[in-house]
């Protein structure tokens, strides 16, 4: 279970993070895509974990979590359709994401791997008080995973009490902020997040583009995300 993998791998830091020379009170959970539906879902479902096992790792133990281009309610019936018009069909949807093939166990699964349904559960909602401040980034152009899916997030956090910043980059696709900026020098994302760290605006990592625009401008027509 990919879910549970998260969680023991986060639970893996918090255990040796003083050892390794880190802070335990400064960890943060970052996630791109499909990783930051895992590390958001993963967060969740701790507080779950953590009423049945006190013993295990707690959310409150996480300084921040940021998700990046993240999909965070597949189981919104227009953002299926949408997956499958980009070439994610229903059927490779719902089988990856345990609903069966023919999506028989949609109803089932696809909320219980929410983050937006799951603060609907009694369960998380008795816990969002230890839940981490969160920051969601998402690029406006973004056909793979639409930016309406963090702007949903946003707004159910918020709807529970939880502290959330935005942050959203005009014509930027699934890629641009961790790929195609850096490339070219222009890492708008990464000063976003030291900033947001660090709690306060540091110098930009601005460097000299790796290799010429025009090479970088021509692969992006070919990128599918």
């Amino acid at each position: 279970d990919m879910i549970a993998d998260v969680s023991n791998g986060i639970s893996w830091v918090l255990d040796r993070v003083d050892a390794l020379g880190g802070d335990k009170r400064k960890v943060v959970v970052i996630g791109q895509s499909a990783g930051a539906h895992l590390a958001a879902t993963a967060i969740l479902r701790q507080t779950e974990w953590l009423a049945r096992s006190p013993n295990t790792w707690s959310p409150g133990s996480i300084s921040k979590f940021i998700g990046i281009s993240g999909v965070y309610a597949p189981d919104d019936p227009q953002l299926i359709e949408h997956f499958h018009r980009q070439g994610l069909y229903k059927s490779v949807f719902w089988s990856i994401m345990e609903a069966g093939f023919t999506g028989s166990r949609a109803s089932e699964a696809l909320p219980r791997a929410s983050p937006v349904s799951m603060l609907h559960e009694q369960a998380v909602r008795q816990s969002v008080h230890i839940l981490p401040p969160v920051m969601l980034c998402h690029g406006e152009a973004d056909s793979s995973a639409p930016p309406e899916q963090s702007r949903t997030f946003a707004n159910a956090l918020r709807g529970v009490g939880v502290s959330v910043a935005e942050h959203y980059y005009a014509g930027k696709t699934h890629t641009d902020p961790f790929v195609t900026d850096p490339i070219l020098g222009r890492d708008i994302l990464l000063d976003d997040i030291v900033n947001s760290i660090f709690g306060r605006r540091v110098e930009p990592f601005d460097e000299k583009p790796l290799i010429p625009r025009i090479f970088v401008s021509l692969a992006r027509k070919f990128v599918p995300f």
